[in-house]
This record gives C-alpha cells, sequence and structure tokens, in this order.
C-alpha cells in the first residue's frame, strides 16, 4: 500500500465539491475548463489561484477564502453602497444610496482594490446570484467602452443599479444591458459602471452600523430576509 502523499497545493476545492454535491466534471464544464485541470486542482498537484477561486466560489456556495483554506481571523470592511439587481426590473428606488453613509460590511477575507459592497435583491438572479449575495466592486467610473462585453455594477439613468453585460447601443452614450435570465435593455443611458471584485454568499458577511443613530426602517430593509422579524 502506498503512502498518503501531502498534496504540493492544498486546497479545500475536494470538500467544497462534495459538499455542493457536483462532480469535477460538472465544475469544469460550468468554467469551460477541461476535466484534467479541475482533477489537478483537486489533487492539489496544481496550485488554484486566487482568481480562479474566485470564479469557482459562487459556483458551489462558499468563498474564495474556503477554497484557499485562508483561516486568517483578520476581518475586512467594505461600504455598503445598498441594493442592486440582476435580472428583471425590480423597483429598489427607495433603496439607492451613495456608498458608506451608514453602514459598511464586514468579511472574512480582503478583497484587493474593493471600493464598494451591494447587496443582491430578488429571485430573478438565481442561480448566478442568489438573494443575499453581496457583490464587492472596484471604484466607479464613467469611462465605459473599454469595458464593453463584460458583466459590471452599473447605475442607470432610468432603472437604478443592475448586474448586466454591457454591448455598445445604436447611439453613443446609450448601451444595451444583457443578462442570462431577463430580456435584453436596449439604449440604457449609464451614470457609472464598476468592475466586479469578488462575490461574496450570503453567510460569508454581516451589516455593521457605521453611526451611532441610524433609521429603523432603513435597517430593517438592508437586514438579509432570515433575520427580519415577521
Amino acid at each position: 500500500m502506498l503512502p498518503d502523499v501531502e498534496p504540493k497545493y492544498p486546497n479545500g476545492l475536494r470538500e467544497a465539491l462534495q459538499r455542493a454535491g457536483m462532480t469535477g466534471s460538472e465544475l469544469a464544464r460550468l468554467l469551460e475548463t477541461n476535466r484534467q485541470n479541475v482533477s489537478r486542482w483537486v489533487s492539489g498537484t496544481r496550485e488554484l489561484v486566487p482568481a480562479v477561486a474566485q470564479q469557482i466560489a459562487p459556483l458551489l456556495q462558499t468563498t474564495s477564502a474556503e477554497l484557499l483554506l485562508l483561516r486568517s481571523t483578520e476581518r475586512f470592511s467594505v461600504p455598503l453602497g445598498g441594493k442592486i439587481v440582476g435580472g428583471g426590473a425590480i423597483d429598489v428606488s427607495t433603496d439607492q444610496h451613495e456608498p458608506g453613509l451608514e453602514y459598511e460590511i464586514e468579511l472574512s477575507v480582503r478583497v484587493p482594490d474593493a471600493t464598494v459592497a451591494y447587496q443582491v435583491i430578488g429571485e430573478s438572479m438565481m442561480p448566478v446570484y442568489r438573494p443575499d449575495t453581496v457583490i464587492i466592486c472596484r471604484a466607479h467610473t464613467k469611462v465605459i467602452d473599454p469595458l464593453v462585453g463584460k458583466e459590471l455594477a452599473v447605475a442607470t439613468v432610468d432603472h437604478g443599479r443592475m448586474l448586466k453585460v454591457v454591448h455598445p447601443g445604436s447611439t453613443p452614450g446609450h448601451y444595451d444591458l444583457s443578462s442570462f435570465n431577463a430580456t435584453t435593455m436596449r439604449d440604457v443611458r449609464l451614470e457609472w459602471v464598476a468592475r466586479i471584485a469578488a462575490i461574496i454568499p450570503a453567510d460569508e458577511w454581516r451589516i455593521l452600523e457605521r453611526r451611532s443613530q441610524v433609521n429603523a426602517d432603513m435597517r430593517t430593509r438592508l437586514q438579509k430576509p432570515s433575520k427580519r422579524q415577521k
């Protein structure tokens, strides 16, 4: 019997696959990579780099920190800018607040270049963005054309904040916005866009109050549904 060999690049992918009830082949298909790559990550013969761990984490409903076996007790906070939707239109007009005015969220892993977080709402985002997932974004920018073709957090002039893939519109300054489960929005005007730095599952973050006195109604709206009083 051969002795157990310590993996060269240990990680938590095997356990995460088992918890999610997913096979390596299924994960490879979702990542659009080959089965050998996943096998090497699982066995620890190939390094699971942070960028790949961030892609895998939402598919397995875990965090990149868990996949990378990061057990640091250091906490990291990001201003909470409000709520964001990703599928069909949802009225979030009362929740469109500027970043960091009253709340921040605390994470168990540091996200480089994190600027603001948005709380996903609405069932239309499943299975990619489950309700109460938090999207960590880099800085807002009004320079949109270099980011065309990417999935971004966007602020529209008429429809609030959304998670969309941005495409050129029919006229300059207008853009088509698509998502995997909603009709494409045509010729939308954008106030800003922001690149997505990380996707954090609902049980891996918590809200912190940044002011000693906050509006009680706002606090209720920002709570996770499971924490709200019936």
